[in-house]
């Protein structure tokens, strides 16, 4: 079908410009060369935070979702696709290489734009994992610089044999939600600076045991841990590398629990956990 020779050309208006095309493989040639990241785009997302990169690739996931089940929809239902397209907001797409003008100009024209339409979506499908490939790879060298960094940062000997007696520890990005499942009578260590704690899963709920060796019971919702007079669990004042607000310990269910790490030295748990929550895991 991509090489059929239409009747007569098609003129497809992007910007100032009017490109006309013989046919389908006319048009997805000049497209492939759209489904790279420009080194502006790269230039603009090296910059960004762990928990930025997350909210990007989140948001991309979301767009990819709804493209997705407009290709499903017009495999059954040839002429839908239009319809679709004209229902999405046209700033969902990105001003990368034109892609904003090219979808808006496919909204011109009638049905006779249809297959136009079906590799416009698929082309810029392709470009949206290009995208999502460069947010992994960053995702994951700022996690390899995080760790390097907590572990320059472990320079007393109090810290290295704390972490030398434990099983490899990972910090946390600081701010990012990781999820942890604990099951009854399974015992998580977390280390609070160099402080080490636990989480054991029980029965109903889980608990923390902090570095006393003193147990409390998670309540469903948000458990404040630090330092401060506000915090759910109230560590020693004696402590003074544990922050005011340390951690944040959410839990969902007795299986579940929700990990957010607010200190200045670190939260740490084994690197598993942090394994488990690579940047597509999470999110797909």
């Amino acid at each position: 079908m991509l090489t059929n020779i239409l009747s007569k050309p098609i003129e497809v208006a992007i910007g100032d410009h009017v490109h006309k095309f013989s046919s389908l493989a006319d048009f997805e040639f000049s497209l492939a060369g759209r489904t790279s990241v420009p080194i502006e785009k790269f230039k603009e997302v090296i910059k960004l935070s762990l928990g930025e990169l997350k909210k990007e690739f989140k948001k991309i996931k979301v767009i990819e979702k709804e493209l997705v089940s407009i290709l499903s929809t017009s495999i059954s239902q040839p002429g839908s696709i239009n319809r679709a397209l004209r229902e999405i907001d046209i700033k969902i797409f990105s001003q990368d290489h034109d892609w904003r003008a090219i979808i808006s100009a496919l909204h011109a024209g009638n049905e006779e734009l249809n297959d136009f339409r079906h590799i416009g979506v698929v082309k810029y499908l392709q470009y949206l994992s290009s995208i999502q490939e460069i947010l992994q790879e960053l995702y994951s060298e700022k996690k390899r610089e995080i760790l390097a960094s907590s572990l320059s940062y472990a320079n007393n000997d109090k810290a290295l044999k704390v972490r030398a007696k434990t099983t490899e520890m990972e910090r946390l990005s600081k701010g990012e939600n990781v999820t942890i499942h604990v099951n009854k009578g399974e015992q998580i260590d977390v280390l609070l600076s160099n402080h080490k704690c636990m989480i054991v899963g029980g029965e109903t709920s889980a608990e923390f045991v902090d570095e006393s060796g003193h147990r409390h019971d998670l309540k469903n919702g948000k458990n404040i841990i630090g330092r401060g007079a506000s915090s759910d669990i109230v560590m020693s004042q004696n402590l003074r590398d544990i922050s005011r607000m340390h951690m944040v310990i959410e839990g969902a269910d007795t299986n579940m629990l929700y990990l957010t790490d607010l200190s200045s030295h670190g939260t740490y748990i084994p690197a598993k956990y942090l394994t488990d929550n690579s940047l597509s895991q999470s999110l797909i």
